[in-house]
Order: C-alpha cells, then structure tokens, then sequence
C-alpha cells in the first residue's frame, strides 16, 4: 500500500534517537531479538531516555489519584487523502487503516504478532495436499443491518474482484486461487472456473492453484473483505455512506468534521469492542493535530505531526516497518523501456551519497527487508561508470546520444526528494547533451499523478513509499508483474514473471530463494531504485491506549483499542 510517511530528513535526528533509545532499553531488558519481517519491531519510547525532560511537561504529570471520565470518541488524524470506501479500489494506508474497522474479512490481524486471527472465520480446514481449504462462517455472523453475513457473500465479493471490468488494484493477490489468473485478464469468462464455491449458507470453499502456506495470511487483507449486496455493483460509494459493513465498527457520516465511526451492535464480538465511536480526521497541518494531541482532543497522529514541537515525546512509536522508499522508471515509454539503459543509468548514480547513513538508518539496495530466511536478492549498491558507457552503447546511447530529456516528479514538501532528484539530476547530467527536468506536484496529489501513468502525470522517473500488504516478500514482488494493476512503472518481463510463476509452485526455503531470484532480475534491470527501509512514526500514548502495538506493516486494528489511564494532564498544550 501507498503511505506518505514523514520526510526522512525532517525528523531524522528525532526518529533516530528514539529508535536507538527503544532498542537499547529494550536490549537491557532481554527483549531483542533479530526482527523477523512480521514480528511486533520494539518501539515504545520512553521520553526521559530520549530526549531531555521538558520542564512545563513535568509540571503537568498527575500529582494525584482522581478519575477523570474516559472519553466516549477516539480520534485519528490522517493527511488529507481523496479517500476511497471501495476496498477494491483503495491502495493507502490510511485506508487499509480505517477498514480494520468497518471490513472484516475470514481472518484478521493480531495487533501485536500479525499472525492470522479467526474472524468471520469459526473454523476451517485444509486438504492433505493443502490445495484445498473450507471456511466454517460464524452463525452469529452478520451485517451491521441485520441481515446473515452469508458464503456468497465472500464468493460475489471476491468474483467482483477478479472482473476485468472492475480493474481492482490487488486483484493479483487473488492468482493464489485456481483459476483466477486467466479469468482476471478475461482469458476465461466462466465464474465457475474459479475455485471459490458456496457449500453451504455458512461454508465457503475454495480451491488454490497450489499450495500456498501464506494463504491464511494474505486472507487479511482488505481486499478479501465481503461486499454487502447492495454495494456490488455501486459505482459511487461516497454517496452511499452509510452503507452495510460487517465489521467492528459501522459508519455513521463523513462531513468537514471527519469520518464518523459507531460501534457495530450487530458485530459476532460486539462485546470486545470497547470505544463506543471513532473519529477520522484528514488534515496536512501538523502544528493544529500536535496542539491537540497535546491536550488530549487527537489520540493518534497517523500522519500529520510535528515532532519537534510535541510536549509529549514519550508518545512518539518508532519502529522498522516492512516498507522502503524508491524511486522507479517508466518502463513502458522507449528507451526507458530497455533494462541496459535504465542499468546504465543506476550505475552512474553516486549511491553512498544517495544511500548515506548519515541521511538514514536503514539504507537499502534491496526491495524487500532482508530477513532472517530472505537474505539472497541482491541490487545496485555502487557506482560503475566503466560498465555504464558500455551498457549505453550496446543499446544505442553512446555517451547517452539520442537519449530524451529525464522528468523527476517530487511531491512538494519532500526535502530529501529533492535532495535525491538533485544527485540523479547532477549524475545524469554528465552526459552529453542529455537534459533532466525537476518537477514538483503537490504533496496531496502526488500519487494521483504518478499513478495517471508517465503520459498524463508528466514524469520519467517518480517515487514512493511502499508498505507491504501482508508479510511476505510477494507483497512486493507482484506488483510488478505486466498484469498487476498496481505496476505504476508498466514494466512488462517475461522472465521475471515467469521466476515468480516458478516460485509460486515451491514451499518454505525453496520458495523464498526462487522470489530472491525474481526480486535480483528486478533490480537488476533498475526499473526500481531502492533508497531506505521506511520508519514507521506514530504518535499515541500506549500507556493511555490499550491495545495499540508497534508492527512491521503499521496497521492496528481499531477493534483491539480501549482508553486506559493518562498518565499526563490533557491540558499539557496550554502550558506552552
């Protein structure tokens, strides 16, 4: 999923100190351990082990035992984002975030661990080849009108996906299923041959393709989510709020004030939920949201924050996040189509400048996070200048003749962006005669155009920050397939996609050394330059919000959280 996650030079002397710090104590304690890829990373920050005390914030720690009511609101503040209630058509983390509370799907995520967690789901089983699973559906089960949250409801959700028509944006993390792949790209019409088959009212089956051990896992993601009859065919689904959900939480509005979400009675667990409402907010201006976390009316800062300016730095949750910023190409427009000339152009860029470690904790040459089984892949990690000119000559360019001018788009606001686009700009520039333009759109409507293709969004060369959308190294790696709806660069290469075909037929190692093959052809052909592994920042008071967990995909599940005790006066802001 796409986040705008802080820019790494702003809070950079911040974000390092509090992660240093967490580890560090939690190291003392005999907490720390290599993180694997989904395991809960260590980032709860302890204020006076980071950064000095601040005096007006001493003052206003509680001096004595009184209540004070807990609020009947929880609130969340995103940045500013044309959201999109469709969960076929939604790739943000603000997003993703927000559905934790109103989709549910067969299974969800443990707050903490990220393992799989029944939830529409009693039971299930799986056949001796593990090819074939069938879903027992709670009877309890239903939607937030009322009405049984049926089989078929999982079935014309998931077949609404993998309609060509409906050009859904993770419709390939449905290629696990049998038969989906060819009825996605309209090679088969049949529904039927699909593996997804009602049994019963309360029994879903579904066959894989072959076996996948993750499918459990992958079945978190929203996009597996059931769609209320009512919403199948709904084209603007803004103006159908409030519509059915069948998760924790229902909506209520969606006005200037927010997104409005009300405890669902009708949920299986309703008894679980603790928070009666939850309030989404979407702004860009951090200095208002840190005030107001500061006297307690903000909960959670998502997005906008001013770290500099918190009273509460004890808040601050840092962690590595199953994420990396890059930079990519457009790959479907000549030359940059040509993988020797994308190379060649990696290798003249001054990678220990752009991947400096005095710039970021987690330089990366590599797409996906190594962890402990995922350490093959390899990337671009050092300038080649020898091997470049004879790449450029062998595809036509030599010295870079006949090569157009290069488009960077960077979102506005992005100093290290910038600072990146400004070393590609001065690298490539060396040519004869070859021309880079820096450009800038908007922060908020970056994304929107990047993903209007190179053409309409006028760029050669954009970036992004990417989460992972569930924990495997897939997560990443299929997006660039030449039939993913979420392969912005238009990559089109036969051999990668046939090395991830081949690893989707092995199983554990095996698996993981074919998709570090595919992932080294990737980078190999630099349609994607990696720069860092993304940080995840948040700013919440764990000890006044139970249930909230730092995590490697930075996704918390409104259904776990309930207020606790606060620690420190609401007020704090006042005391500036």
């Amino acid at each position: 999923m796409n986040a705008r996650l802080p820019d790494a030079s702003t809070y950079r002397s911040t974000l390092r100190a509090v992660l240093r710090a967490t580890l560090a104590a939690a190291a003392i304690a005999g907490a720390v351990a290599p993180p694997a890829v989904w395991a809960a990373s260590p980032a709860r920050a302890v204020a006076a082990s980071v950064v000095p005390a601040n005096a007006k914030l001493a003052n206003a720690i509680l001096a004595n035992d009184e209540e004070t009511p807990k609020p009947e609101e929880f609130v969340v503040a995103f940045n500013v984002l044309d959201f999109n209630f469709d969960p076929h058509h939604s790739i943000y983390s603000a997003e993703a975030q927000v559905f934790t509370a109103v989709y549910e799907g067969l299974f969800s995520y443990d707050p903490n661990t990220l393992d799989p967690v029944k939830a529409a789901c009693r039971s299930y089983s799986r056949s001796q080849d593990g090819k074939i699973y069938t879903f027992y559906i709670r009877d309890e089960a239903s939607w937030s009108d009322g009405s049984p949250l049926l089989a078929k409801d999982f079935r014309d959700a998931w077949l609404r996906a993998l309609d060509p028509k409906t050009k859904a944006d993770y419709v390939e993390f449905f290629d696990v299923i049998a038969g989906a792949h060819d009825y996605r790209i309209g090679k088969t019409t049949d529904p039927a041959s699909v593996g997804i088959s009602v049994i019963a009212d309360k029994i879903l089956q579904v066959k894989l393709a072959s076996k996948a051990d993750y499918f459990t896992r992958l079945l978190c993601h929203h996009s597996f989510s059931p769609i209320h009859p009512s919403m199948l065919a709904a084209s603007d689904w803004r103006a159908a709020l409030p519509f059915p959900v069948d998760g924790p939480y229902a909506f209520k509005s969606f006005d200037s004030s927010g997104l409005l979400m009300v405890k669902n009675e009708k949920y299986w667990d309703a008894a679980s939920v603790k928070i009666p409402r939850i309030r989404a907010i979407f702004t860009d201006d951090d200095a208002d949201v840190t005030r107001r976390f500061d006297d307690g009316t903000i909960h959670w800062l998502a997005g906008p924050m001013d770290l500099n300016a918190l009273l509460a730095q004890g808040s601050i949750q840092v962690g590595l996040m199953f994420s990396t910023h890059y930079w990519f190409f457009d790959c479907g427009t000549p030359p940059w189509d040509d993988p020797d000339v994308r190379r060649a152009l990696a290798l003249l860029l001054p990678w220990d400048e752009i991947r400096s470690k005095d710039k970021y904790l987690a330089p990366a040459a590599t797409l996906v996070l190594p962890f402990a089984s995922y350490q093959s892949a390899k990337g671009i990690a050092a300038t080649d200048q020898s091997e470049a000119m004879r790449l450029l000559e062998k595809a036509g360019h030599k010295n870079g003749a006949g090569l157009p001018k290069i488009e960077i788009l960077i979102p506005g606001g992005g100093d290290d962006a910038k600072r990146v686009a400004g070393l590609m700009k001065d690298a490539w520039e060396k040519l004869p005669d070859l021309a880079v333009e820096l450009k800038t759109a908007p922060a908020a409507d970056y994304f929107n155009a990047v993903r209007s293709g190179a053409q309409a969004g006028g760029w050669t060369v954009a970036s992004t920050s990417w989460i992972g959308d569930f924990a495997d190294p897939l997560a990443f790696l299929q997006m660039w397939e030449a039939d993913s709806n979420l392969n912005d660069a238009r990559l089109s290469d036969p051999e990668y996609d046939r090395l991830l075909d081949e690893a989707a037929l092995k199983a554990g190692d095996d698996r993981l050394a074919a998709l570090g093959l595919a992932e080294t052809r990737l980078l190999a052909g630099a349609a994607v330059l990696p720069i860092y592994h993304s940080l995840a920042a948040n700013v919440v008071d764990t000890d006044f919000v139970d249930g909230w967990y730092a995590n490697a995909l930075d996704i918390h599940p409104f259904k776990y959280l309930a207020f606790g005790e606060r620690k420190v006066r609401s007020n704090v802001a006042a005391l500036r």
